[in-house]
């Protein structure tokens, strides 16, 4: 029976409406243009190295959990809550991983197993719910004094969620001998 090694939690304001999970070491960017066109159309996709969570507002705060499982997760007694799992594999060549915006605001996670290629199911819920009350908001927002705009948006904190659970599948391919002498 597989077991949860660690949670990370992040309740954060999406910049661009992203999040990334990816690891350390991985060079960001290296065909994120793609990902990210891919995941405004699917809400997520992956370049193999970064994986693009395309939220659906960015006004509210979103809540991300990132599960840490030793293998194949059980079985997902709230399948009915989160939905079906999207699946994606991400290498992992320091086995330190990163989960934030694009543009700061980030946690970092160990991966017990060290680097490899981890397999990766992403579920989440309340983005329709999100993006309604994002709606509403603005309709009201030119009329809402800025010092009441926190407790305004507060409330409906963490309303988007994503669940990224993730383990180990395989070790990173060999490095060819003939890079190694460039």
């Amino acid at each position: 029976m597989s077991h949860r090694q660690a949670q990370h939690q992040l309740l954060l304001y999406p910049a661009y409406r992203l999040i990334v999970v990816r690891d350390q070491d991985n060079d960001a960017g290296v065909g994120a243009d793609a990902a990210i066109a891919e995941a405004q159309e699917g809400i997520a996709a992956s370049t193999g190295y970064e994986l693009y969570i395309h939220c659906a507002q960015d006004l509210l705060k979103v809540h991300a959990t990132l599960e840490i499982w030793d293998d194949t997760p059980y079985p997902d007694s709230q399948v009915e809550q989160w939905g079906t799992p999207r699946t994606f594999r991400l290498e992992c060549p320091s086995g330190e991983m990163s989960m934030g915006t694009p543009t700061g605001e980030a946690i970092g996670a160990d991966l017990p197993a060290g680097p490899g290629i981890y397999t990766i199911d992403l579920t989440h819920r309340g983005r329709d719910e999100a993006d309604r009350l994002r709606k509403r908001i603005m309709v009201r927002y030119d009329t809402i004094p800025l010092d009441q705009l926190p407790d305004e948006l507060e409330p409906h904190a963490g309303i988007e969620q994503y669940r990224i659970r993730m383990w180990w599948h395989a070790p990173l391919p060999e490095e060819d001998d003939e890079d190694l002498d460039d």
